[in-house]
């Protein structure tokens, strides 16, 4: 152990208390603690300075070396500020405030993140919103590690350690451009889709995720592109180069190019992509207790059930 670490606080606050006090049973009746306790921390920080503190007579009681004053009073110190620390770090973490430090999964939470917040921020300016964009991967990586308060992504593969929130079940619906034929079907099948060029969204979870879709159904995609951004897949599905598979229906029906987009759900028991909110298993920062009370009130809003297609 490094030499700073010896001596605990408590055999601090002993000493500091028998220097005060001038006896030992004096300081034991005032902390609460036996006096062979109050002995033992004498004698460990003694040891740990390499000097003989305090004078011991059975007439006298204690008596403090000039050496132990002056140290009694750099300690009294120390245990006033590590106090304060303390009542610092409890005050903050009552407080609404500071940074919220969330990591989320790109191709969802744009489209409802900002809004499910809008209420919170609202009432607890003192947070500030820190966002950044991860796959599943390395937004849980990050939570582990501290670098993340929460996370929002969907809930597979989730690590040891993380707590899961479920929000939202999404069903995957076929994305195409106004006009197209499959947009009189009220519920296209996979084969419907299989027939047409694909926009793959090339992102972990996504990729794979329809990929087994159409692999489980026996059915081969025909791939037209692929890009890495939601919004990116629905421009091009707008410009007619192909339709997509997608989980969460932004509320609007324009691309980024302002092509006309329709969405239908798919016909079929297939599964659905979980969104989930993450936190670590240690105790939250009420900050973090406050936004998953938000995202749970916003789940159960009809803006929350505007972002499945069924």
């Amino acid at each position: 152990m490094p030499p700073d670490l010896r001596l605990s606080l408590r055999a601090l606050r002993a000493f500091v208390t028998v220097v005060d006090c001038g006896s030992i049973t004096g300081a034991a009746a005032q902390l609460h603690i036996a006096p062979s306790a109050v002995a033992a921390a004498l004698t460990q920080v003694e040891e740990e300075m390499g000097a003989d503190l305090l004078i011991r007579s059975r007439a006298k009681g204690i008596t403090p070396t000039p050496e132990a004053r002056a140290l009694a009073a750099r300690l009294r110190v120390l245990l006033e500020e590590y106090g304060e620390t303390l009542d610092w770090g409890r005050q903050q973490a009552r407080r609404l405030a500071g940074p919220l430090r969330i990591g989320y999964y790109a191709p969802v939470a744009p489209a409802f993140l900002p809004h499910a917040l809008g209420p919170l921020l609202r009432d607890h300016p003192g947070i500030t919103l820190e966002l950044s964009e991860h796959d599943n991967d390395s937004a849980q990586e990050a939570l582990l590690s501290g670098a993340l308060d929460l996370i929002l992504f969907t809930g597979g593969d989730l690590r040891p350690g993380i707590a899961l929130t479920p929000l939202l079940d999404l069903p995957p619906y076929v994305l195409m451009p106004e006009g197209h034929p499959l947009g009189q079907i009220p519920c296209p099948s996979l084969a419907d889709v299989a027939d047409h060029p694909l926009v793959q969204l090339d992102r972990p979870v996504a990729r794979p995720y329809v990929e087994s879709l159409f692999a489980t159904a026996g059915l081969r995609p025909r791939i037209a592109a692929r890009a890495t951004a939601t919004e990116m897949v629905r421009s091009l599905v707008g410009a007619g180069h192909g339709i997509a598979l997608l989980n969460m229906r932004p509320l609007t029906d324009r691309s980024y190019g302002n092509d006309a987009l329709l969405a239908r759900p798919l016909s079929g028991d297939l599964p659905p992509l979980q969104l989930a909110a993450g936190h670590a298993l240690r105790h939250p920062r009420r900050t973090v207790t406050a936004c998953l009370e938000a995202l749970q009130t916003w789940r159960r809003t009809p803006e929350a059930r505007a972002l499945i297609v069924t």
